[in-house]
C-alpha cells in the first residue's frame, strides 16, 4: 500500500504563479521510503516544484520534524530538492484544522498554502482521475432513486479505490464530525471506508473516541430505518445535485442542517446542509471542475426520453444496473482532426513520420517519432517556418533558447533570420542570461510532445530574467487533443508582467502518447515464444529471424517495414483515394509510417471526443465501451488501412466478445480475408492474425473458432500465424 496521497497544483499570488506539490501522510508516521519515491518521481516527471506541503496529524508533528531533519534517507530526499524548493511541514488536528507549520528546507515560502485553497481541488483531482461520472449514450440515460431522470451520475464507489486517496478524503471531512459525534446514518455502505478512514485518523488524538457507522439506504430504505440516536450523530450523503435527500431528512427526521453533510455535490443545493466538495467548476477555487451541471429532469418532462432514449432504473445502495454497454463506431471522414488532409498534403513521403520501438522518453525515437532532419529539410515547413519569423519575431530579440541538442539546428535558424546579434543559447546555459534582460528571448522546441522542456526552462526564467518578453516557438507540436494543448499554454503564458507571453506552432498533429507498450513490442514477444518458435517452418525461418532482428534494433525506426505481409518481402500499398488525404497525394512515394500516423491521428482525435456532445467519440469507461465496427474493414479495404486500425486502436477498442452480433459480423470478415490471402483483398491476412494472436483483437470463442477454419491456401506466413493463433487460443477446446 502506498502510504503518501499526492496532488500536485499551480496556486497564484500577486500575478505570480507558484507550483506546489501536497504530501498527505495516509499513516501516523511518515514513510521516508515512500516519501523518497514520490519525489524522485514527480522531479523525473514533472521537475521540481517551488513548494512541497508535508501534511501530517499534529500528534506526530515534532517525531516528523525530527525524522525529516536526521534521518539518512529524508535527509537525501530533501537535498534531492535543493535549496530553490521550500519544504514546510504542517500538523492538523482531530477536526481537520491547521494547528501549526514549520518551514524544514530551502527558500521562505512565497505562497503560504491553506487548506480551503486545495482540498476542493485535491478531490476534483481524485474524481476526474477515477472517473467518477457515470454517463449516458444516445441510447440510454439513468432514473435516479428519487425519480428524476439524468443523462449521468456521480458513482462514489468508482474514487474509493486507493487507501491513501481515500484517507485524504476522510481528512477533509473531519471538519464536518465533531468530537462528540458517536454515530454516523450513511446513504450508502460505500461511505464505510470513509468512516473507517475518519476513525483511524481520530485515534491518533486524545479525547476522540471511534464512531458507529450505519447505513439507511437512501430513499429506498429511509422510510423503514430508525434513527435512535440524532443528538450527537452526523448524516453524511454520499453524493447529490440538488439536496433532496438532504432537505427530507432536515425537515422530517429532526436532524439539523448542520448534521447533514454531502461528500460530493454538483448542482443547486435546497436543503443548506455541509458540502465536502463542490465539484462544480470555479475559475479561482476549482479551475479543473465540472463545468456543466448533470441534466436532471421529471419523467413527464424529460428531453431524453422524447429523443427514443431508455431511462435505466438504479436500484439499491449502490446504484446497480447491468454491465458495460458496447457501441460499434464507424469512422467517418468529417472525424479527422482539423487540418489533417493540408497536414499530410505537406509532409506524406518526406521521410518525415517514423515509429519507434524503443523508450518513450531519453534517447531513443518514440514510438510516434518526427524525424527532425527531414523535418527541418522539408520546404513546405521552411516556408511556413519562415513566414512566423517574419511575422512574429520582434525586433528586441537578443537570446534564442535551445530546449535541446536536437533543437540547436533550429534555434541558430531563428537566430540568422533574425540578426547576427541574437545569440543561441542551450538550456544548460541559460544562467548565463544577464538577470537585468529586457530584451525578447525566445524558447526554441522543433519537436515537442508533453511540453515538459517548455515548462521547465519557464520556471527558470521566472527567476533568471524576470522582465525579459518571452515567446515560445514550436516546429512540431504533437498533441493528444484540444485541451491537453490549451492548458499547455495556459501554464506557459502565465507572467506577472503586462501582457502575457505568447505560443507559436509551426505544425500541430493529435496523436496518442508514446507508449512502450506497443504492438511491435507485442510482435516481438510473440515471435520469441519457444512454443511459437517450433511452429516456424523451414522455409520461413530466415524471414521470421530477420523480423525479429529488426524489431529488436530499438535505435532505427521503422518507416516502411511497419506491418507483415502475406508474402515474404512484399510491402502492403495504398489504392488512389484514401478519404484521409487531398486527392493525388496517394499516388506520391509515401511511406507505411504515413498511413499509420494518420489513421492514428484519426482514432486519437475520436478519443479525445469522449467528453463532448453531438460528436462522433470513442469512450472507454466502466460503464461504456466503444468499439471499432467490424464495417470499418468494409470501408477502409485497402490491406494498409486495414494494417494501421488494428495497429493504431486501443486492444480495449477491438475486444468484441460483449457485442455477439459485432462478434460474429467481424468472424466472418477475417475468415473471407484468410481465405483470400492470394489476393489482393486479403492482402492483411498475417496483420489480422497477429493482432488475434497477441490479443489486439478479441472475438466470442465460438466465432473465433470459425474465423480460424478458413484455408488459405499456399500462403506460408498466413499458414503460420493461422496455426500459431489455433495452437495458442484453440488448444484448450
Amino acid at each position: 500500500m502506498n502510504s503518501i496521497y499526492s496532488y500536485r497544483f499551480d496556486i497564484v499570488r500577486k500575478a505570480s504563479t507558484y507550483d506546489v506539490l501536497l504530501v498527505f501522510s495516509a499513516t501516523p508516521s511518515l514513510n521516508s521510503e515512500a516519501l523518497a519515491d514520490l519525489i524522485e518521481s514527480e522531479v523525473a516527471q514533472n521537475l521540481l516544484p517551488d513548494e512541497v506541503i508535508i501534511l501530517v496529524r499534529d500528534s506526530e508533528f515534532n517525531t516528523t520534524i525530527s525524522e525529516l531533519t536526521k534521518d539518512s534517507q529524508n535527509l537525501a530526499t530533501l537535498a534531492r530538492l535543493g535549496k530553490r524548493t521550500s519544504v514546510t511541514l504542517i500538523g492538523y488536528g482531530c477536526l481537520g484544522e491547521e494547528l501549526q507549520r514549520k518551514q524544514v528546507n530551502g527558500q521562505n515560502p512565497e505562497a503560504n498554502v491553506t487548506f480551503s485553497e486545495f482540498k476542493r481541488r485535491a478531490l476534483t483531482s481524485i474524481f476526474r482521475a477515477r472517473h467518477g461520472f457515470v454517463e449516458s449514450t444516445s441510447t440510454y440515460h439513468f432514473e435516479n432513486p428519487s425519480g428524476r431522470h439524468t443523462e449521468r451520475f456521480i458513482r462514489l464507489s468508482n474514487i474509493l479505490v486507493r487507501g491513501a486517496e481515500i484517507a485524504f478524503i476522510g481528512f477533509c471531512t473531519l471538519p464536518y464530525v465533531p468530537t462528540h459525534v458517536r454515530t454516523a446514518y450513511l446513504d450508502t455502505p460505500s461511505l464505510y471506508p470513509v468512516i473507517a478512514a475518519i476513525n483511524e485518523q481520530r485515534s491518533s488524538f486524545k479525547n476522540s473516541k471511534p464512531i458507529l457507522a450505519d447505513n439507511f439506504s437512501s430513499y429506498a430504505g429511509i422510510r423503514g430505518y430508525r434513527f435512535t440516536h440524532i443528538k450527537d450523530s452526523v448524516l453524511l450523503i454520499s453524493a447529490s445535485s440538488s439536496g433532496s435527500l438532504a432537505s427530507k431528512l432536515i425537515e422530517e427526521y429532526g436532524f439539523t442542517h448542520n448534521q447533514v453533510t454531502h461528500l460530493l455535490f454538483l448542482g443547486n443545493d435546497h436543503s443548506r446542509s455541509n458540502i465536502v466538495c463542490d465539484l462544480y467548476r470555479d475559475p479561482v477555487f476549482n479551475a479543473e471542475g465540472i463545468a456543466t451541471l448533470p441534466s436532471v429532469e421529471r419523467p413527464e418532462n424529460c428531453k431524453m426520453c422524447q429523443t427514443g432514449s431508455h431511462a435505466i432504473k438504479l436500484q439499491g445502495d449502490q446504484f446497480e444496473f447491468a454491465g458495460p454497454q458496447q457501441e460499434p463506431l464507424l469512422i467517418a471522414k468529417g472525424d479527422a482532426p482539423t487540418g489533417l488532409a493540408v497536414l499530410m498534403d505537406r509532409f506524406a513521403g518526406s521521410k518525415v513520420f517514423t515509429v519507434g520501438l524503443g523508450q518513450s522518453v531519453g534517447r531513443q525515437p518514440r514510438q510516434f517519432n518526427i524525424n527532425s532532419k527531414f523535418l527541418l529539410e522539408n520546404r513546405s515547413f521552411q516556408d511556413r517556418f519562415h513566414y512566423v519569423i517574419r511575422r512574429s519575431m520582434p525586433a528586441s530579440l537578443r537570446h534564442v533558447i535551445a530546449v535541446d541538442e536536437v533543437c540547436i539546428p533550429f534555434a541558430e535558424q531563428i537566430a540568422s533570420a533574425v540578426s547576427p546579434e541574437v545569440q543561441v543559447i542551450i538550456r544548460e546555459n541559460i544562467d548565463n542570461i544577464p538577470k537585468s534582460t529586457t530584451s525578447s528571448i525566445v524558447i526554441a522546441g522543433l519537436i515537442i510532445e508533453s511540453g515538459r522542456n517548455l515548462l521547465d526552462v519557464s520556471r527558470d526564467l521566472r527567476s533568471i530574467v524576470p522582465e525579459a518578453p518571452l515567446m515560445y516557438l514550436i516546429g512540431f507540436s504533437k498533441t493528444t487533443g484540444e485541451p491537453r494543448r490549451e492548458s499547455l499554454e495556459r501554464t506557459l503564458v502565465q507572467t506577472a508582467n503586462p501582457y502575457p507571453y505568447q505560443v507559436i506552432e509551426v505544425e500541430r498533429m493529435v496523436l496518442p502518447l508514446s507508449s512502450e507498450s506497443n504492438p511491435w513490442a507485442a510482435e516481438r514477444r510473440l515471435l520469441l515464444d519457444p512454443e511459437v518458435k517450433k511452429l516456424i517452418p523451414k522455409n520461413l525461418q530466415t524471414a521470421i529471424l530477420k523480423r525479429v532482428k529488426r524489431l529488436s534494433n530499438s535505435s532505427t525506426p521503422l518507416e516502411n517495414e511497419l506491418f507483415v505481409s502475406n508474402t515474404v518481402g512484399d510491402n502492403l500499398t495504398l489504392q488512389p483515394g484514401f478519404v484521409f488525404w487531398p486527392s493525388g497525394v496517394p499516388q506520391r512515394n509515401h511511406s507505411q509510417a504515413d498511413v499509420y500516423f494518420t489513421i492514428a491521428s484519426v482514432l486519437q482525435q475520436l478519443r479525445a471526443n469522449a467528453h463532448r456532445t453531438q460528436k462522433s467519440a470513442i469512450k472507454s469507461n466502466w460503464f461504456q465501451q466503444t468499439v471499432l465496427a467490424p464495417g470499418n474493414f468494409g470501408r477502409f479495404n485497402d490491406d494498409i488501412i486495414q494494417a494501421s486500425i488494428l495497429r493504431a486502436a486501443y486492444p480495449y477498442e477491438m475486444n468484441l466478445t460483449d457485442s455477439p452480433s459485432d462478434s460474429r459480423e467481424l468472424s466472418r470478415l477475417i475468415r473471407r480475408i484468410i481465405q483470400a490471402a492470394k489476393t489482393e483483398r486479403g492482402g492483411a491476412a498475417s496483420e489480422f492474425l497477429l493482432a488475434i494472436a497477441t490479443g489486439r483483437v478479441r472475438l466470442r470463442q465460438a466465432d473465433l473458432e470459425t474465423a480460424l477454419s478458413a484455408k488459405p491456401g499456399n500462403v506460408p506466413m498466413v499458414n503460420f500465424l493461422l496455426k500459431v493463433c489455433q495452437s495458442r487460443l484453440l488448444s484448450q477446446k
